[in-house]
């Protein structure tokens, strides 16, 4: 008897299951499905994307080089809001290295180094062309660039000392401040640079012993003070400034986190990732997404403040994510010859 009342107690409760469905549905309640996201090959499979940046009015921009793929040195896409990921026409660099981008209003410039000595170019969103412009005099690599809407600031190294200079440029990178050198050593990488204004900025770098080290200036690099960081960190990347906060990718010997800082203030809070993180960026209206993977598998996660993270399913994604830029409402990732966009319903919803 105890087995039948049992079975016909499971009977009636998967009966009431059911017809909660019903009702549920008949009211117009469904499960949300987990959002997918569709990565679309690059045009050039020979030469891996490096660098992607998006402007303010959301046009975007991926880049890559290589010294070694026959008859092609680099290779470069944009997209808008409205558009597709359509070819670039680069100027012709016998061997560059495409190694930083910085987007503000409706300009990107992209940096880094070729035969003689720093390469800089300009994108504009607005005619879709890239020219090349001067670079500080006497660099030999361009390392970080970060911008704003009204400045942008360049970090190169020295071509005779080594050591990593300071320029900042209010138009376009048309014309370019007298480098500064910064308070760092010779061989140190600055991996990262952000500015919330053309006074505040902050820039993440390594030294020969692989410690992170962070500095501040509330001049627009006219004194620079140390930011002190956690021990445990490996590296950091990726900085992004607001008016009153700054945020990052840190990286531990075991994991992947997002870290912000407030503006003045030195204590570092952190939001530990479920998956290994490459590159992170945060769109002006609000959420962040940090992008990586690891074993030939790629990660994706929307971050908004103050809910959990949104992983969507990736597809046509076959390896690990390299890089993000958000504009104001869209962002874009690559990987080594994949793009994505993130939809903007994932950016506000």
């Amino acid at each position: 008897m105890a087995s039948g009342a049992s079975a016909r107690t499971r009977a009636a409760a998967a009966i009431g299951a059911a017809l909660a469905g019903v009702l549920l549905a008949a009211c117009g309640t469904t499960v949300a499905a987990r959002p997918s996201i569709a990565g679309v090959p690059a045009r050039s499979i020979s030469i891996a994307l490096s660098v992607v940046g998006c402007t303010l009015d959301d046009a975007c921009v991926a880049l890559g080089s290589s010294t070694t793929a026959a008859g092609l040195a680099a290779t470069g896409e944009f997209s808008t809001p409205r558009s597709p990921w359509i070819p670039l026409r680069l100027p012709a660099v016998a061997a560059p290295s495409i190694d930083a981008v910085g987007c503000g209003g409706s300009t990107c410039l992209v940096g880094g180094g070729e035969p003689g000595g720093d390469l800089l170019w300009s994108f504009s969103a607005t005619t879709h062309q890239v020219s090349v412009l001067s670079p500080p005099s006497g660099g030999g690599l361009v390392e970080a660039i970060g911008c704003t809407a009204s400045v942008c600031a360049l970090v190169d190294a020295g071509a005779r000392s080594g050591v990593p200079r300071w320029s900042t440029s209010t138009d376009a990178g048309a014309t370019w401040s007298t480098p500064a050198p910064l308070p760092l050593a010779p061989g140190d990488v600055v991996t990262s640079i952000a500015c919330a204004s053309a006074s505040s900025c902050l820039l993440a770098a390594r030294d020969a012993g692989r410690h992170v080290l962070v500095e501040g200036t509330a001049n627009g690099g006219g004194t620079w003070a140390t930011v002190a960081v956690p021990g445990r960190w490996v590296a950091l990347s990726s900085l992004t400034c607001s008016a009153t906060t700054c945020r990052g990718l840190a990286r531990t010997r075991s994991e992947s986190l997002i870290v912000r800082v407030r503006t003045g203030r030195t204590r570092w809070r952190s939001t530990v990732l479920t998956g290994p993180g490459t590159a992170l960026a945060c769109a002006s209206s609000g959420p962040c997404v940090v992008v990586g993977g690891a074993r030939g598998r790629p990660f994706l996660a929307v971050v908004t403040p103050g809910r959990a993270a949104l992983e969507p399913r990736l597809r046509y994604v076959p390896g690990p994510l390299l890089g993000v830029a958000c504009g104001s409402r869209r962002c874009a990732v690559i990987g080594d010859t994949t793009l994505l966009g993130v939809p903007s319903g994932l950016m506000t919803g």
